[in-house]
């Protein structure tokens, strides 16, 4: 008997440790993932740098801009992209933008950070448009109040 307590004993510690487990991987991933409620989607931020890095990684890309600000300043903006495998799948490569690129990056700037954004289009230095897939809620509001 007392070896069937036992077993039980450890069947239910391994049932409740494996729970626990899990609830804070769930939990960690909830609190790593940022969510666009952050972001001013209503606001637009138009930036033009060189990039200082570019990070390829789940679930979202980053693309990271040193910009002059109204002081003459430097300030490293981080644009947040969509996946890689998103990004792949509207014809970006890992060579698409490159650390020293000069680009043009219009985006949907954080509420509580200042140099944090989603960015909405990306020119590389020719002009191209680098498609994000992401798209600004100005853009529709501006033609909805236009008459368009």
């Amino acid at each position: 008997k007392r070896h069937q307590a036992v077993q039980e004993m450890t069947t239910r510690l391994s049932l409740v440790s494996a729970c626990a487990g899990v609830s804070l991987l769930l939990a960690s991933s909830a609190w790593a993932h940022p969510s666009q409620s952050e972001n001013g989607l209503r606001g637009k931020v138009e930036v033009e740098g060189a990039v200082t890095k570019v990070e390829w990684r789940s679930p979202h890309a980053w693309l990271y801009v040193d910009v002059a600000n109204d002081k003459g300043e430097k300030v490293n903006w981080s644009f947040e992209l969509p996946s890689p495998v998103t990004l792949m799948r509207r014809g970006w490569t890992r060579d698409s933008v490159k650390p020293g690129d000069r680009v043009k990056v219009t985006g949907a700037p954080a509420k509580n950070f200042p140099a944090i954004a989603i960015a909405n289009f990306i020119r590389d230095e020719s002009g191209k448009p680098l498609f994000t897939g992401t798209t600004s809620v100005n853009e529709a509001e501006e033609s909805r109040g236009s008459g368009k």
